[in-house]
C-alpha cells in the first residue's frame, strides 16, 4: 500500500486531469469513489475508463467523467470549401472530395460532391476540362447542405487554386488577367476557371 500511494499523482494535480483504464488515482482513505472509478485489492481508487478527473469536495467523492466525443465537422450550405478533383464521368460533369473548410481547416472525413458544367464558370463552357481537370485543387461554394453534395465554382473568388501540367506535370502558373494557366517547364498552357486566390502566377516565377 505503501510503495502504491508513493505512485499517486498529487490530489493538487487531479481536477481535470485526462486518465486512462487502471491509472491511479488516489487512495480509499482520501476519496469515496464515485461513477467511473473502482477500487483494488490494496485500496486504491483506480480510473475504470478513458476521462477526465472531477472531485467532489463536499462529499469526498472521486469520479471520471467520460469525455464526450466532437461532434463531426461536416461542410456547411453555402460555405467556400477547398476540394480535390477525382474524374470526369461525363464531358460536363466532375466529381470532387471536399476536405477542408474556407480556413484551410480539415473536416472529419472527406465528402464527395459533383460540380456540373453549368456551376463550373460564369462563361459559357464547351467541356468541363475548361474549367477544372482531375488532380485540380479547387475553391468552390457548397449549394447544397447534406448528400449528394453539390459545389460551384462561378463566383469570382472560386475556382482552380493549383494545377499540374497534363503533359509534364509540372505546377502551372497563372497568367495574370487571364483564365489560363501555364507551364513554365513545357510551355504547355490549358484553360481553367482560375481563383484569384491561385498560389502561383507569372509575376511570382520571374522573382
Amino acid at each position: 500500500m505503501l510503495a502504491e500511494a508513493q505512485q499517486l499523482p498529487p490530489l493538487s494535480e487531479l481536477p481535470g486531469r485526462r486518465v486512462y483504464p487502471g491509472d491511479p488515482l488516489c487512495t480509499i482513505e482520501e476519496f469515496i469513489p464515485g461513477d467511473g472509478v473502482y477500487v483494488d485489492e490494496q485500496g486504491v481508487v483506480r480510473a475504470a475508463r478513458v476521462g477526465v478527473v472531477e472531485l467532489d469536495m463536499v462529499q469526498r467523492r472521486i469520479s471520471v467523467r467520460p469525455i464526450q466525443a466532437a461532434k463531426p465537422r461536416l461542410p456547411r450550405r453555402g460555405a467556400p470549401v477547398y476540394a480535390l478533383v477525382l474524374n470526369m464521368p461525363r464531358e460536363d460533369l466532375a466529381i470532387v472530395k471536399i476536405f477542408a473548410d474556407e480556413r484551410m481547416i480539415p473536416y472529419n472525413g472527406f465528402f464527395t460532391a459533383v460540380l456540373h458544367i453549368s456551376q463550373a464558370s460564369d462563361r459559357m463552357l464547351k467541356s468541363i476540362y475548361d474549367a477544372v481537370r482531375p488532380g485540380d485543387i479547387i475553391r468552390a461554394t457548397l449549394l447544397t447542405g447534406a448528400a449528394p453534395y453539390v459545389v460551384s465554382t462561378r463566383r469570382p473568388q472560386d475556382g482552380v487554386i493549383y494545377a499540374h501540367c497534363s503533359v509534364c506535370g509540372t505546377p502551372l502558373v497563372k497568367v495574370l488577367g487571364k483564365q489560363l494557366l501555364v507551364c513554365p517547364k513545357c510551355g504547355n498552357e490549358e484553360p481553367r476557371k482560375v481563383s484569384p486566390y491561385y498560389v502561383l502566377t507569372e509575376k511570382r516565377r520571374h522573382r
